[in-house]
């Protein structure tokens, strides 16, 4: 399969599809200008700015968990696409509505083609994980979205964000949030509210106890007509389990938005947004493939799919571009709808898993999606 595939990566420009508004997970759009050969003037995907200081008003926190996450095979409305579903996903993380005639961004990495890589999706949506990348993972394992929505409708998995006093107002400022990485529920979760997830120790302050609150915590997030935003960017750790190994993606400078129901009870065109460092997920991936197939942990198959990640490099890793330095980083874009949920017991940690070709962990297991550490809040 993986064969297969490669015969045509060099000229396919894949796939990603998200929920939007105007354009994706309730974003505003602000009117601005390309750099030089950037191509036209044009609107930019970007999260709705923060309202007045409103403090929150809640009784208590209400917790959301992501009930479905879109990687990027079908359009927002849930048909399959595999061409343009991608450049509905993400926001604008540059700057810059890119176009092949871009003369301000990085070098283009292992001879890729500009007008492969330079593209940007919607409104300047950032997200060469979802045209570029993508494809080589479902090269690997064609059911891999089907198998990572299964794992979280069958309770083995799930994200959580705890927005603590979030009333039945539609402007909250600041309103703090902890991220929460949910264990093995132990049956098919109803998303009533009633839910009572079990929560890793991984992301707690204090691994015995919810008490002391997330590693994970967004004190500058706050919710605009609706629209809850993380606030100032932070990292986030995404671990996807393929066929029972984690492809850990480590999305740096990290933005998360999710529009919520006038009742605040449920989560729609939920997006997350940053960049990965090529070489981490160039690792990453190779121990996937490897895990599929041992033969893939070397040998020129690999070492062509390494070439195309390298070759999707479109940003550096801090978000900007610079045009005197090559690209170190992969824009992606990721979309979510979630559920009202309530925070469980202490689950066990997972078991962590070997790399299969032979050096280093391959991420932990136990799920077949999750945030599995690390986030910060910057603010």
């Amino acid at each position: 399969m993986v064969r297969s595939y490669l015969a045509v990566a060099g000229v396919t420009v894949a796939t990603l599809g998200l929920s939007l508004l105007a354009n994706c997970g309730g974003s505003t759009t602000s009117t601005g200008t390309t750099g030089s050969g950037g191509g036209a003037a044009g609107t930019h995907a970007e999260p709705p700015a923060p309202p007045a200081m409103t403090p929150g008003d809640g009784a208590t926190s209400v917790t959301f968990a992501i009930s479905k996450l879109y990687l990027g095979d079908t359009d927002p409305n849930g048909t399959p696409d595999k061409t343009n579903g991608w450049k509905n996903y993400g926001y604008d993380l540059d700057g810059k509505i890119s176009t092949a005639a871009s003369t301000d961004l990085c070098q283009v990495r292992d001879n890729a083609s500009p007008k492969n890589v330079y593209p940007d999706g919607n409104d300047g949506i950032d997200n060469s994980f979802g045209k570029l990348i993508l494809p080589i993972i479902l090269g690997i394992s064609s059911t891999a979205p089907t198998a990572i929505n299964d794992s979280i409708t069958t309770g083995k998995f799930t994200v959580m964000l705890d927005m603590l006093k979030l009333g039945t107002g539609t402007n909250y400022n600041p309103l703090t949030t902890n991220l929460y990485a949910g264990g093995d529920l132990g049956s098919d979760p109803k998303f009533d509210g009633t839910d009572m997830w079990p929560v890793l120790p991984s992301l707690l302050n204090d691994p015995t106890s919810i008490a002391g609150g997330s590693k994970v915590s967004f004190a500058s997030s706050y919710v605009t007509n609706n629209t809850w935003v993380s606030g100032s960017k932070g990292n986030v750790l995404l671990a996807l389990t393929i066929s029972g190994f984690t492809l850990n993606l480590e999305i740096a400078n990290a933005v998360i938005t999710l529009q919520l129901d006038p009742t605040h009870k449920h989560g729609t065109s939920g997006v997350i947004a940053g960049v990965l460092q090529t070489e981490a997920l160039t690792t990453q991936l190779q121990m996937v493939a490897g895990s599929f197939d041992p033969t893939l942990c070397s040998g020129p198959t690999i070492e062509s799919i390494i070439s195309q990640i390298t070759q999707a490099s479109d940003i550096l890793q801090d978000g900007t571009q610079d045009p005197t330095k090559p690209c170190d980083g992969i824009s992606i874009g990721l979309g979510f709808d979630a559920e009202l949920v309530e925070l469980g017991p202490i689950a066990p940690p997972p078991t962590a898993k070997a790399n299969p070709c032979g050096t280093g962990g391959g991420g932990a297991g136990g799920g077949t999606t999750g945030v599995d550490a690390g986030a910060s809040d910057g603010g």
